[in-house]
């Protein structure tokens, strides 16, 4: 191996190192996190948050390892590829150490160590995204990118958990008032261990892009139509979306009841437009998981008055479309439905555009 090849691994296999060296003090002070809020360890939670500052200066020392190595080597492919991933893995784990110091600030600042159910749920959660944390630096040290696969996949379960954890926080907080700040604290942490799940995946990217090439893929958005009986307005706007953006997320419809069938015009205008239509029949929202839903839209009133307290982690808006097309006038309704179809393509471009940008589309 000639020597400048030798020097090139050297500095390669340094800056891995360190990176796993990195990645294990930010477990441990997870790990010492978790151990000092379910103990009440004042002591422990404290110098967890002082064992921040050496891995700060860690991760400055590393990032400074990868810029010299860039400027020594002058790197290009896998070598390229490694050393970009590496740096922004250095800022993932920055920001899980964060996380860890701040469940130990929530910790000092609780009165009493949670307990029955609440507990439980911290202790599932803390294991889950510990777990991938350290799937993840497994996959970074052995090159194996279908664990970086496997492990990002977890992250669903941790977004399921914390909305469960927020319900059941709400549900004590009605049982037991007054303890209102506990209730506040002890969110915070169940947030800090979402994100640290969501920072686990983002190293299983950088991972699979170094070892493959491939770019993180962006997640389809799931958007939701409403209306009343989900007859006419939302399944146009369904099959609409279908049409034009398919590629960049999946769509679907409800109304507030279903109605027996869909409105007797629609499916001729959607043929004229060159739409499918053949799977589109009329639902109601309460046969949908709404929870699943990225964005909702509401277009026969707005959406709170379908669901008075939307998802947390769901956006909605408003659309008011107008009144619907006519049930007897054949000529009428095909010139409401075109109205509504040209409305809806404006609404629909800009929210797109929105989304994933005007550049993609």
């Amino acid at each position: 191996m000639a020597i400048y090849e030798k020097r090139l691994q050297q500095d390669l296999e340094q800056i891995r190192l360190a990176v796993s060296s990195m990645g294990n003090g930010v477990e441990t002070a997870l790990k010492n996190a978790m151990q000092a809020l379910l103990t009440g360890n004042e002591v422990l939670a404290n110098m967890t948050i002082l064992q921040d500052y050496p891995l700060d200066r860690q991760c400055q020392e590393l990032d400074r390892m990868c810029h010299s190595f860039i400027a020594r080597h002058l790197p290009s492919a896998g070598h390229l590829r490694l050393i970009s991933s590496s740096m922004r893995m250095i800022y993932e784990l920055e920001r899980v150490a964060d996380y860890a110091v701040n469940i130990c600030r929530e910790a000092l600042d609780l009165q009493m160590q949670p307990t029955g159910l609440i507990r439980q749920e911290l202790e599932s959660m803390a294991n889950n995204s510990r777990t991938m944390l350290r799937q993840a630096l497994t996959a970074f040290v052995d090159e194996n990118a279908g664990l970086a696969r496997s492990t990002m996949e977890m992250n669903v379960q941790l977004g399921t958990s914390l909305a469960q954890a927020f319900d059941d926080l709400i549900e004590e907080g009605d049982t037991h008032s007054g303890h209102s700040r506990e209730l506040m604290d002890t969110y915070v942490i169940f947030t800090m261990l979402e994100r640290v799940g969501n920072r686990a995946t983002n190293l299983c990217e950088e991972i699979i892009f170094w070892l493959t090439g491939e770019l993180p893929t962006q997640k389809p958005i799931r958007i939701l139509f409403l209306d009343e009986e989900n007859s006419s307005l939302s399944l146009l706007a369904e099959a609409m979306a279908r049409k034009g953006y398919d590629r960049y997320g999946s769509f679907a419809s409800a109304g507030r009841r279903a109605a027996c069938d869909k409105h007797p015009y629609l499916g001729d205008f959607l043929r004229t437009m060159g739409m499918d239509h053949t799977d589109l029949q009329p639902k109601s929202l309460d046969s949908l998981d709404v929870d699943t839903f990225d964005l909702i839209l509401g277009l026969q009133g707005t959406v709170r008055s379908y669901i008075p307290r939307p998802p947390f982690h769901t956006a909605f808006l408003n659309w008011d479309l107008g009144e619907l097309p006519d049930l007897t006038d054949p000529l009428a309704a095909k010139r409401r439905f075109e109205e509504i179809y040209r409305e809806l393509a404006v609404h629909l471009r800009q929210l797109l555009e929105l989304l994933v940008g005007r550049e993609v589309l």
